[in-house]
Protein backbone atom coordinates (compact mmCIF):
# COMPACT_ATOMS: atom_id res chain seq x y z
CA UNK A 1 0.00 0.00 0.00
CA UNK A 2 1.16 3.63 -0.68
CA UNK A 3 1.52 5.43 2.18
CA UNK A 4 2.24 9.37 1.98
CA UNK A 5 5.42 10.75 4.14
CA UNK A 6 4.53 13.79 5.46
CA UNK A 7 1.66 15.29 7.31
CA UNK A 8 1.76 17.97 4.57
CA UNK A 9 1.61 14.98 1.93
CA UNK A 10 -1.46 13.76 3.98
CA UNK A 11 -3.52 17.08 3.98
CA UNK A 12 -2.39 17.45 0.43
CA UNK A 13 -3.73 14.08 -0.54
CA UNK A 14 -6.65 14.95 1.45
CA UNK A 15 -7.79 17.88 -0.64
CA UNK A 16 -7.19 15.68 -3.96
CA UNK A 17 -9.45 13.01 -2.96
CA UNK A 18 -12.04 14.78 -1.96
CA UNK A 19 -12.59 15.83 -5.61
CA UNK A 20 -11.88 12.68 -6.78
CA UNK A 21 -15.27 10.81 -8.29
CA UNK A 22 -13.91 7.26 -8.03
CA UNK A 23 -15.60 4.52 -5.92
CA UNK A 24 -12.18 3.32 -4.91
CA UNK A 25 -12.23 -0.04 -7.16
CA UNK A 26 -9.09 0.87 -8.77
CA UNK A 27 -6.89 1.85 -5.51
CA UNK A 28 -8.47 -1.39 -3.43
CA UNK A 29 -7.10 -3.20 -6.43
CA UNK A 30 -3.51 -1.85 -6.29
CA UNK A 31 -3.56 -2.42 -2.83
CA UNK A 32 -3.90 0.89 -2.03
CA UNK A 33 -6.01 0.30 0.69
CA UNK A 34 -5.64 3.71 2.64
CA UNK A 35 -6.69 5.64 -0.90
CA UNK A 36 -9.51 2.88 -1.53
CA UNK A 37 -11.29 3.88 1.61
CA UNK A 38 -11.13 7.85 1.48
CA UNK A 39 -12.21 7.65 -2.69
CA UNK A 40 -15.30 5.19 -1.70
CA UNK A 41 -16.68 7.49 1.19
CA UNK A 42 -16.02 10.63 -0.66
CA UNK A 43 -18.37 8.59 -3.21
CA UNK A 44 -21.26 7.63 -0.57
CA UNK A 45 -21.54 11.23 0.53
CA UNK A 46 -22.49 12.31 -2.83
CA UNK A 47 -24.08 8.84 -3.98
CA UNK A 48 -25.27 6.97 -0.70
CA UNK A 49 -26.94 4.20 -2.64
CA UNK A 50 -23.77 3.51 -4.67
CA UNK A 51 -23.40 -0.28 -4.33
CA UNK A 52 -19.34 0.12 -6.70
CA UNK A 53 -18.25 2.45 -3.22
CA UNK A 54 -20.24 0.19 -0.28
CA UNK A 55 -18.88 -2.62 -1.63
CA UNK A 56 -15.25 -1.10 -2.18
CA UNK A 57 -15.23 0.38 1.17
CA UNK A 58 -16.58 -2.97 3.21
CA UNK A 59 -13.46 -4.49 1.52
CA UNK A 60 -10.71 -2.12 2.00
CA UNK A 61 -11.20 -0.90 5.75
CA UNK A 62 -10.25 -4.33 7.33
CA UNK A 63 -7.55 -4.86 4.87
CA UNK A 64 -6.08 -1.30 5.69
CA UNK A 65 -6.27 -2.04 9.42
CA UNK A 66 -4.68 -5.54 9.12
CA UNK A 67 -1.66 -3.71 7.05
CA UNK A 68 -0.84 -1.26 9.51
CA UNK A 69 -0.93 -3.85 12.14
CA UNK A 70 1.46 -5.72 10.15
CA UNK A 71 3.61 -2.72 8.90
CA UNK A 72 3.80 -1.13 12.67
CA UNK A 73 4.78 -4.23 13.89
CA UNK A 74 7.67 -4.71 10.49
CA UNK A 75 8.92 -1.25 11.55
CA UNK A 76 8.88 -2.10 14.89
CA UNK A 77 11.52 -4.86 14.41
CA UNK A 78 13.78 -2.91 11.81
CA UNK A 79 16.04 -0.79 15.23
CA UNK A 80 18.52 0.26 11.81
CA UNK A 81 15.36 2.13 10.02
CA UNK A 82 16.29 5.77 10.56
CA UNK A 83 12.82 6.71 9.92
CA UNK A 84 10.35 4.08 11.39
CA UNK A 85 8.68 6.02 13.93
CA UNK A 86 7.37 8.98 11.44
CA UNK A 87 6.18 5.95 8.80
CA UNK A 88 4.63 4.38 12.00
CA UNK A 89 3.54 8.11 13.54
CA UNK A 90 1.90 8.06 9.39
CA UNK A 91 0.52 4.95 9.65
CA UNK A 92 -1.51 5.60 12.51
CA UNK A 93 -2.25 9.63 11.21
CA UNK A 94 -3.64 7.38 8.52
CA UNK A 95 -6.18 5.81 10.32
CA UNK A 96 -7.03 7.81 12.56
CA UNK A 97 -8.19 9.96 9.24
CA UNK A 98 -10.30 7.35 7.65
CA UNK A 99 -12.64 6.90 11.12
CA UNK A 100 -13.11 10.52 10.94
CA UNK A 101 -13.66 10.34 7.33
CA UNK A 102 -16.24 7.63 8.60
CA UNK A 103 -17.68 9.58 11.45
CA UNK A 104 -19.04 11.91 8.81
CA UNK A 105 -20.36 10.06 6.41
CA UNK A 106 -23.54 8.14 7.63
CA UNK A 107 -23.71 5.93 4.48
CA UNK A 108 -20.10 4.65 5.28
CA UNK A 109 -21.09 4.36 8.87
CA UNK A 110 -23.37 2.09 7.63
CA UNK A 111 -21.14 -0.38 6.12
CA UNK A 112 -18.34 0.33 8.88
CA UNK A 113 -20.25 1.06 12.04
CA UNK A 114 -17.34 1.13 14.56
CA UNK A 115 -13.98 2.59 13.02
CA UNK A 116 -11.17 2.08 15.23
CA UNK A 117 -9.27 5.50 16.47
CA UNK A 118 -5.46 4.99 17.13
CA UNK A 119 -5.00 8.16 19.48
CA UNK A 120 -2.66 6.64 22.13
CA UNK A 121 -0.22 4.75 19.41
CA UNK A 122 -0.78 8.33 17.31
CA UNK A 123 0.57 10.40 20.29
CA UNK A 124 3.69 7.76 21.92
CA UNK A 125 4.47 7.41 18.10
CA UNK A 126 4.14 11.30 17.92
CA UNK A 127 6.95 12.16 20.44
CA UNK A 128 8.90 9.75 18.84
CA UNK A 129 8.62 10.61 15.91
CA UNK A 130 9.74 13.88 16.59
CA UNK A 131 12.44 12.88 18.70
CA UNK A 132 13.82 10.99 15.95
CA UNK A 133 13.90 13.75 13.11
CA UNK A 134 15.10 16.02 15.76
CA UNK A 135 18.53 13.34 16.28
CA UNK A 136 18.59 13.43 12.63
CA UNK A 137 18.55 17.28 12.24
CA UNK A 138 21.14 17.48 15.06
CA UNK A 139 23.33 14.63 13.35
CA UNK A 140 23.28 16.86 9.56
CA UNK A 141 24.23 20.10 11.50
CA UNK A 142 26.99 18.69 13.22
CA UNK A 143 28.66 17.94 10.04
CA UNK A 144 29.28 21.64 9.70
CA UNK A 145 28.35 21.88 5.65
CA UNK A 146 26.32 23.85 4.07
CA UNK A 147 24.43 21.10 2.01
CA UNK A 148 23.77 19.34 4.95
CA UNK A 149 23.39 22.32 7.46
CA UNK A 150 20.42 22.40 4.73
CA UNK A 151 18.71 18.72 5.23
CA UNK A 152 18.79 19.67 9.27
CA UNK A 153 17.15 22.70 8.36
CA UNK A 154 14.27 20.89 6.56
CA UNK A 155 14.66 17.98 9.46
CA UNK A 156 14.23 20.44 12.07
CA UNK A 157 11.10 21.90 10.41
CA UNK A 158 9.45 18.41 10.61
CA UNK A 159 9.93 18.23 13.67
CA UNK A 160 7.96 21.45 14.21
CA UNK A 161 5.41 19.86 11.94
CA UNK A 162 5.27 16.41 14.18
CA UNK A 163 5.05 18.88 17.60
CA UNK A 164 5.30 22.64 17.14
CA UNK A 165 7.72 24.21 19.34
CA UNK A 166 9.34 20.72 20.48
CA UNK A 167 12.72 21.46 22.77
CA UNK A 168 14.67 24.02 20.91
CA UNK A 169 13.27 23.78 17.67
CA UNK A 170 13.03 27.40 17.06
CA UNK A 171 16.41 28.35 17.84
CA UNK A 172 17.95 25.03 16.02
CA UNK A 173 15.54 26.12 13.22
CA UNK A 174 17.42 29.41 12.52
CA UNK A 175 20.95 28.15 13.13
CA UNK A 176 20.64 25.46 10.35
CA UNK A 177 18.94 28.14 8.11
CA UNK A 178 21.47 30.05 8.71
CA UNK A 179 24.08 27.58 8.08
CA UNK A 180 22.41 26.44 5.44
CA UNK A 181 22.27 30.19 3.39
CA UNK A 182 24.77 30.56 0.88
CA UNK A 183 26.56 34.07 2.02
CA UNK A 184 27.12 36.90 -1.03
CA UNK A 185 27.92 40.61 -1.38
CA UNK A 186 27.00 42.64 -3.82
CA UNK A 187 29.77 45.07 -3.81
CA UNK A 188 30.01 48.74 -4.25
CA UNK A 189 29.69 49.27 -8.28
CA UNK A 190 31.63 51.24 -10.07
CA UNK A 191 31.52 53.47 -13.29
CA UNK A 192 34.72 53.97 -15.11
CA UNK A 193 34.81 57.01 -17.69
CA UNK A 194 35.23 60.35 -17.79
CA UNK A 195 31.47 61.39 -15.93
CA UNK A 196 30.35 61.69 -12.85
CA UNK A 197 27.66 58.61 -12.58
CA UNK A 198 26.03 56.98 -9.70
CA UNK A 199 25.43 52.90 -10.17
CA UNK A 200 23.48 53.15 -6.54
CA UNK A 201 19.99 52.37 -8.25
CA UNK A 202 21.81 49.44 -10.55
CA UNK A 203 22.70 47.83 -7.46
CA UNK A 204 19.50 48.14 -5.81
CA UNK A 205 17.81 46.41 -8.44
CA UNK A 206 20.23 43.87 -8.11
CA UNK A 207 19.49 43.56 -4.54
CA UNK A 208 15.73 43.69 -5.56
CA UNK A 209 16.40 40.44 -7.98
CA UNK A 210 17.89 38.07 -5.51
CA UNK A 211 14.35 38.15 -3.57
CA UNK A 212 11.99 38.76 -6.36
CA UNK A 213 13.92 36.76 -9.21
CA UNK A 214 15.76 34.09 -7.60
CA UNK A 215 13.45 33.40 -4.26
CA UNK A 216 15.70 30.44 -2.80
CA UNK A 217 15.43 30.60 0.40
CA UNK A 218 18.88 29.67 0.92
CA UNK A 219 20.80 32.48 -0.60
CA UNK A 220 20.90 35.64 0.87
CA UNK A 221 22.32 38.72 -0.75
CA UNK A 222 24.31 41.77 1.63
CA UNK A 223 25.76 44.88 0.89
CA UNK A 224 29.01 45.40 1.97
CA UNK A 225 28.73 47.72 4.52
CA UNK A 226 26.33 45.42 6.36
CA UNK A 227 29.06 42.73 5.55
CA UNK A 228 31.54 44.38 7.80
CA UNK A 229 28.93 45.24 10.68
CA UNK A 230 28.03 42.33 11.12
CA UNK A 231 31.76 40.76 10.30
CA UNK A 232 30.81 38.53 8.00
CA UNK A 233 32.41 35.88 6.36
CA UNK A 234 30.49 35.50 3.16
CA UNK A 235 31.00 32.48 0.61
CA UNK A 236 31.10 34.55 -2.23
CA UNK A 237 31.39 37.79 -3.71
CA UNK A 238 29.21 39.12 -6.55
CA UNK A 239 31.55 41.92 -8.51
CA UNK A 240 29.92 44.59 -11.11
CA UNK A 241 31.55 46.92 -13.03
CA UNK A 242 30.94 49.18 -15.76
CA UNK A 243 33.64 49.70 -18.02
CA UNK A 244 34.13 52.88 -20.79
CA UNK A 245 30.78 53.98 -20.10
CA UNK A 246 31.19 57.21 -22.88
CA UNK A 247 28.38 59.52 -24.42
CA UNK A 248 29.18 60.78 -28.28
CA UNK A 249 28.66 63.76 -29.68
CA UNK A 250 25.27 65.00 -30.98
CA UNK A 251 24.69 64.18 -34.59
CA UNK A 252 21.96 66.22 -36.42
CA UNK A 253 20.58 64.88 -39.70
CA UNK A 254 18.41 66.33 -42.24
CA UNK A 255 16.00 65.25 -44.96
CA UNK A 256 13.44 67.34 -47.20
CA UNK A 257 10.86 65.57 -49.06
CA UNK A 258 7.62 66.01 -51.08
CA UNK A 259 4.40 65.37 -49.66
CA UNK A 260 1.16 65.02 -51.26
CA UNK A 261 -2.35 64.21 -50.11
CA UNK A 262 -5.31 63.43 -52.84
CA UNK A 263 -9.14 64.40 -52.95
CA UNK A 264 -8.49 67.19 -50.66
CA UNK A 265 -11.58 70.05 -51.20
CA UNK A 266 -9.42 72.87 -53.12
CA UNK A 267 -12.54 75.25 -54.28
CA UNK A 268 -16.25 75.26 -55.50
CA UNK A 269 -17.96 75.78 -58.51
CA UNK A 270 -21.48 76.40 -60.43
CA UNK A 271 -22.93 74.69 -63.06
CA UNK A 272 -25.00 75.77 -65.40
CA UNK A 273 -28.20 75.56 -63.27
CA UNK A 274 -25.90 77.33 -60.91
CA UNK A 275 -26.10 74.75 -58.39
CA UNK A 276 -22.37 74.87 -56.29
CA UNK A 277 -19.99 72.12 -56.40
CA UNK A 278 -17.05 70.95 -54.84
CA UNK A 279 -13.65 70.27 -56.06
CA UNK A 280 -10.87 68.15 -55.45
CA UNK A 281 -7.50 67.63 -56.00
CA UNK A 282 -4.14 67.14 -54.82
CA UNK A 283 -2.23 69.56 -52.48
CA UNK A 284 1.67 69.51 -51.81
CA UNK A 285 4.06 70.80 -49.17
CA UNK A 286 7.34 70.40 -49.22
CA UNK A 287 8.79 69.43 -45.58
CA UNK A 288 12.13 69.20 -43.80
CA UNK A 289 12.91 67.03 -40.94
CA UNK A 290 15.40 67.19 -38.89
CA UNK A 291 17.12 64.35 -36.67
CA UNK A 292 19.53 64.87 -33.76
CA UNK A 293 20.68 61.87 -32.13
CA UNK A 294 22.90 61.63 -28.81
CA UNK A 295 24.58 57.80 -28.39
CA UNK A 296 26.21 56.53 -25.19
CA UNK A 297 27.85 53.00 -24.72
CA UNK A 298 29.52 50.38 -22.40
CA UNK A 299 30.37 47.22 -21.07
CA UNK A 300 29.00 45.74 -17.94
CA UNK A 301 31.51 42.77 -16.22
CA UNK A 302 30.27 40.48 -13.97
CA UNK A 303 32.13 38.02 -11.47
CA UNK A 304 31.42 35.52 -8.98
CA UNK A 305 34.00 35.12 -6.48
CA UNK A 306 34.60 32.54 -4.27
CA UNK A 307 35.19 34.36 -1.12
CA UNK A 308 37.71 32.24 0.76
CA UNK A 309 39.92 31.17 -2.82
CA UNK A 310 39.24 34.14 -4.59
CA UNK A 311 38.87 32.36 -7.57
CA UNK A 312 36.47 33.18 -10.15
CA UNK A 313 33.62 30.77 -10.29
CA UNK A 314 31.64 32.62 -13.50
CA UNK A 315 32.40 36.28 -15.10
CA UNK A 316 31.06 37.44 -18.09
CA UNK A 317 30.80 40.66 -20.10
CA UNK A 318 27.60 42.35 -21.70
CA UNK A 319 27.85 45.12 -23.80
CA UNK A 320 24.90 47.55 -23.87
CA UNK A 321 23.93 50.50 -25.78
CA UNK A 322 21.30 53.60 -25.57
CA UNK A 323 20.51 56.29 -28.63
CA UNK A 324 18.57 59.17 -27.46
CA UNK A 325 16.61 60.94 -30.51
CA UNK A 326 14.75 64.13 -31.14
CA UNK A 327 13.17 65.25 -34.32
CA UNK A 328 11.52 68.33 -35.74
CA UNK A 329 10.36 69.89 -38.89
CA UNK A 330 9.57 72.86 -41.12
CA UNK A 331 7.53 72.99 -44.46
CA UNK A 332 6.42 75.23 -47.27
CA UNK A 333 3.48 74.88 -49.21
CA UNK A 334 -0.11 73.56 -48.26
CA UNK A 335 0.06 72.13 -44.92
CA UNK A 336 -3.74 69.79 -45.72
CA UNK A 337 -0.43 67.84 -47.20
CA UNK A 338 0.89 67.07 -43.79
CA UNK A 339 -0.05 63.84 -41.46
CA UNK A 340 -0.84 64.60 -37.85
CA UNK A 341 2.42 63.56 -36.66
CA UNK A 342 4.02 65.32 -39.55
CA UNK A 343 2.13 68.47 -38.52
CA UNK A 344 3.09 67.94 -34.94
CA UNK A 345 6.85 67.74 -35.91
CA UNK A 346 6.52 71.34 -37.39
CA UNK A 347 5.11 72.87 -34.34
CA UNK A 348 8.87 72.66 -32.85
CA UNK A 349 11.28 74.87 -34.15
CA UNK A 350 14.39 72.97 -32.27
CA UNK A 351 14.84 70.01 -30.50
CA UNK A 352 14.73 69.64 -26.47
CA UNK A 353 17.91 69.66 -25.21
CA UNK A 354 19.55 65.96 -24.62
CA UNK A 355 19.62 64.63 -21.40
CA UNK A 356 22.55 64.22 -18.99
CA UNK A 357 25.11 61.40 -18.91
CA UNK A 358 23.85 60.22 -15.58
CA UNK A 359 20.25 59.64 -17.22
CA UNK A 360 21.69 58.59 -20.75
CA UNK A 361 23.21 55.93 -18.31
CA UNK A 362 20.08 54.75 -16.55
CA UNK A 363 18.51 53.84 -19.77
CA UNK A 364 21.70 52.41 -21.25
CA UNK A 365 21.46 49.60 -18.66
CA UNK A 366 17.67 48.65 -19.25
CA UNK A 367 18.81 45.78 -21.21
CA UNK A 368 22.01 45.29 -19.26
CA UNK A 369 19.73 44.49 -16.38
CA UNK A 370 17.62 41.79 -18.27
CA UNK A 371 21.43 40.08 -19.30
CA UNK A 372 22.27 40.20 -15.79
CA UNK A 373 19.54 38.29 -14.60
CA UNK A 374 19.85 35.51 -16.67
CA UNK A 375 22.79 35.18 -15.91
CA UNK A 376 22.78 35.61 -12.10
CA UNK A 377 19.53 32.86 -12.22
CA UNK A 378 21.92 30.30 -14.37
CA UNK A 379 24.89 30.35 -11.83
CA UNK A 380 21.96 29.87 -8.84
CA UNK A 381 20.04 27.63 -10.66
CA UNK A 382 20.87 24.67 -8.41
CA UNK A 383 21.34 26.08 -5.47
Amino acid sequence: MKLFNSISTVIIAGVLLVACKSTGQKALSQGDYYTACLQAINKLRSSPDNAKAAGALEQAYPLAVDYTQREVERLMASPSNNSRFRAIFNLYLHMNNIAVQLSQCPAALRIIPHADYYNSQLESARNMAAEESYQAAENYLRQGTRPAAKQAYLQYRQVNSIIPGYKDVADKLQEAKWDATLKVVLEQIPVEGQYKISADFFQAKVFEYFSTGIRNEFIRVFSPEEAENTQLQPDQLIRLRFLDFTVGQLHESKHTREVTRDSVATGTYKDAKGEEHTVYGTVKATLTAHTVELSSGGILEAAIINYATKSVLSQQRFPGAYVWSDSWASFNGDERALSRKELDMCKRSKPSPPPPPQELFIQFTVPIYADLSRFIQNYYRNY
